[in-house]
């Protein structure tokens, strides 16, 4: 399964920074916009700026500024979350809260440049009975609850502290929970404090993996979350007690994926020498980056642990929707005053309404669905019309031309007509004129004659002796 260049350019840089090594250019077109959207997706895109910094690439001005903009960010957050965190331990001391601090300040210490953790809260873990204590207590010290992704409490204060609680519920598994829970009570003190506890490098080992797991079974693991793990294991890997470790996986159920996301880790930010099976950890880098939708099939292989929450996901709706029917059914009792006002002061017979509004709805829904069957739509009967229209429009359109066409025969015809009238009078006057003529002409002649004829007999007349 393929990947853009970019995420694989990507991941070089990352490896490029954290091994504080020379970033290598690119041997294809990047674009970097679209560079810029993953890695602050992932929660890098600080990291990232270290790495373009010595590139002679030609990048946008704006995509850099925007790369340089997350680097201030981390700049200015390293000192400020230092100084709450010793703030709210202090807090949480004092007021006898049994909890323990993923110490900001340590894992800080893991990068080569501190500004380049990838940890944007103050993190602590403690038991679902403290939460709303914990509240009131972040409260009264000017932090106020914000919306976040994150299984957890998120507590903000001006100028950008962030505290993160969280507790059991943060796990899917119930084998993690029950982990997570035996942890919060059997570590021990932190040096001088009564009530905050500490991790040793093992236990913050298996914590990480199974927030890890958790992640990845759930879909949202991000680069952030790998990082800070990679970083922690490169400073800590000397100090784990491994037989303890993998004892624990073995309980967790989890052994088989952390062997291949160490792997994975090793490939990308390591030597990755001595990895087999390239196409699991190229399912595995795509999984990753997609956020679930690719590669799944493959990892449910070896974590069982995606289907069952998948599965649980599927049944919560499947709940969810059932318990929204049952609301609509059955409303509360105030709601259905507001349709009968009578339940006010005969609140008994609620479960009689019901089934009154039940029918009601039901018989409007018959009624609207046989309406619906015999009831053309405005909609198509506009259309309809609409058509209607533009036919009789464009009869009469035709028409109109017919009509004209024939007027414009007819007046051609009856043109036709005079001209032939006119051409046969004249004709006729012509003959007329000849005849009449002709006729004169005889009528000259015969006159002639006759007078010559005349003259004639008076000279025969005249010849007569007496």
């Amino acid at each position: 399964m393929s990947k853009g260049y970019e995420e694989r350019y990507l991941m070089t840089l990352l490896s490029s920074v954290i091994n504080q090594k020379e970033s290598p250019a690119p041997l294809r077109y990047i674009n970097w916009e679209k560079m810029f959207r993953i890695a602050d997706y992932h929660r890098v895109a600080h990291v990232v700026y270290y790495g373009i910094m010595g590139l002679d690439e030609e990048i946008p001005q704006s995509v850099r500024q925007r790369f340089f903009g997350k680097y201030l960010e981390s700049v200015h957050r390293v000192e400020r979350l230092r100084s709450a965190e010793r703030q709210v331990q202090t807090l949480l001391e004092r007021n006898g809260i049994n909890c323990f601090f993923l110490n900001y300040s340590d894992f800080v210490k893991c990068y080569p440049i501190e500004e380049m953790c990838c940890r944007e809260f103050i993190e602590i873990g403690t038991e679902k009975k403290y939460a709303q204590v914990i509240k009131a207590l972040l409260w009264d010290v000017d932090f106020e609850e914000r919306y976040t992704e994150n299984r957890g409490e998120l507590y903000y204060r001006v100028p950008g502290n962030k505290v993160l609680c969280f507790n059991q519920t943060m796990f899917f598994s119930k084998s993690m929970q029950k982990f997570y829970i035996n942890l919060v009570r059997s570590l021990p003190n932190k040096s001088g404090l009564k009530h905050v506890r500490e991790m040793n490098a093992s236990e913050m080992y298996l914590f990480l993996m199974c927030r890890l797991t958790d992640s990845y079974a759930r879909g949202d693991i991000s680069l952030s979350q790998i990082m800070d793990f990679w970083a922690f294991y490169k400073t800590y890997g000397e100090f784990f007690l491994w037989p303890y470790i993998y004892e624990r996986l073995k309980e967790l159920k989890i052994e088989e994926f952390a062997e291949r996301l160490e792997y994975l880790i090793l490939r990308w930010f390591g030597t990755g020498a001595g990895i087999e099976n390239v196409e699991i950890y190229d399912n595995m880098e795509s999984y990753i980056f997609s956020k679930g939708t690719e590669g799944r099939e493959v990892s449910e292989q070896f974590l069982p642990l995606i289907k069952t929450v998948a599965d649980c996901y599927s049944r919560d709706r499947k709940k969810e929707e059932f318990r929204r029917l049952v609301a609509w059914l059955f409303p509360d009792r105030e709601y259905m005053e507001t349709i009968y006002p009578v339940l006010e002061k005969t609140g008994a017979f609620l479960s009689i309404f019901w089934l009154i509004r039940l029918e009601r709805y039901f018989r409007r829904m018959v009624g609207s669905r046989i309406e619906e069957r015999f009831r053309i739509s405005k909609k198509s009967f506009f259309r309809f019309m609409w058509k209607r229209y533009q036919g009789v429009k464009e009869e009469a359109i035709e028409e109109k031309e017919e009509v004209k066409v024939k007027e414009e025969k007819e007046e051609k015809e009856e043109k036709v007509q005079e001209e032939y009238k006119e051409q046969r009078g004249n004709k006729k006057h012509n003959e007329h004129i000849v005849l009449y003529e002709h006729k004169e002409h005889k009528e000259h002649n015969e006159y002639k004659e006759h007078i010559e004829h005349i003259e004639h007999n008076e000279e025969k007349t005249a010849e007569i002796p007496k």
